[in-house]
């Protein structure tokens, strides 16, 4: 049984390897806004693998192996948390960007979004999900399917969601910091989007988490990454249809949507995390009186 000393190691490893990737979009950012081909390469082959490529680099220097990867579909009985995968992200997403105008009493201005428009780019977000995610393996394949089970016997499972969420908004840092590094952003701009950035990703790491510990597949946490990604321009596509000013600013009531919708969802996920573990106690506790109770007749 591997030990608690022996995941941090590989940990520890993993964590070097991606930083190392990391200094890379630093080291050739000059490089990358020069040449879209060095921008490839470095972004696209580079950086977004790194999860991955660093987690088989691990597997093989610590001897671990490249089992329990969770590279299995795992459809069976678990097609409910791939619709929930997809759906969910689209939900928060609409509610993120919705809510603020249907509070603040300017729902006139949705009049360009039809029930025929959404219907049509929910099919296709669903069928460009069944390819394009798989680009995001390269994400998942690290954060979930490696990173989460070194942290889980150190950490606990909310630690992990909340210091894994951490580590992975930190990854990120790199692609938030471009508009101050090239100087269209301020520094104190950038740093407050960083900070919603950190929380934002935290929460929904908490629920990519949550996937993969449900289905054991790293594969609904790929399609749920895909629509957090994607939901966003979908809706963006469906207000641009709408009527809403250039100019249009909600304030206060923007700001609180923006983030309070992921919060209730990674709230609501580590309940149902712990009902399930204590009601799990519970049934063995039952199990292990009922065989004290057969031993002692």
């Amino acid at each position: 049984m591997t030990t608690k000393k022996e995941n941090a190691q590989k940990l520890g490893i993993y964590l070097l390897i991606v930083s190392m990737f990391v200094l890379l979009f630093f080291v050739f950012r000059t490089t990358m806004n020069k040449s879209n081909t060095a921008f490839f390469i470095i972004y696209y082959c580079l950086f977004s693998f790194s999860p991955a490529i660093a987690s088989l680099i691990t597997r093989a220097v610590t001897k671990e192996g490249f089992r329990d990867m969770k590279l299995h579909l795992n459809l069976n009985g678990n097609f409910r948390w791939y619709l929930l995968a997809f759906g969910l992200p689209l939900i928060f997403f609409s509610a993120r960007i919705l809510l603020p105008i249907i509070v603040s009493g300017h729902s006139n201005w949705l009049g360009g979004f039809t029930v025929q428009d959404a219907v049509a780019s929910v099919f296709m977000l669903a069928a460009l999900s069944v390819v394009q995610s798989i680009g995001l393996l390269g994400e998942e394949l690290g954060w979930r399917g490696y990173m989460n089970q070194k942290m889980e016997p150190l950490f606990g499972t909310v630690g992990t969601c909340l210091f894994g969420g951490v580590v992975w908004s930190l990854w990120h840092l790199p692609m938030d910091l471009a508009g101050w590094l090239d100087g269209e952003d301020t520094f104190s701009d950038t740093l407050m989007m960083c900070g919603g950035r950190m929380l934002l990703l935290t929460c929904f790491g908490t629920f990519l988490m949550w996937l993969t510990k449900k289905t054991d597949s790293v594969f609904p946490a790929v399609v749920a990454h895909f629509m957090f990604n994607q939901s966003q321009g979908a809706f963006g596509g469906f207000l641009s249809q709408c009527n809403i000013p250039e100019n249009a600013d909600l304030g206060a009531i923007s700001d609180v949507c923006e983030y309070t919708t992921i919060i209730i969802l990674a709230v609501f996920l580590l309940g149902c995390y712990y009902v399930k573990t204590i009601r799990t106690r519970e049934i063995y506790n039952v199990i292990c009186t009922r065989r004290k109770g057969d031993i002692m007749l």
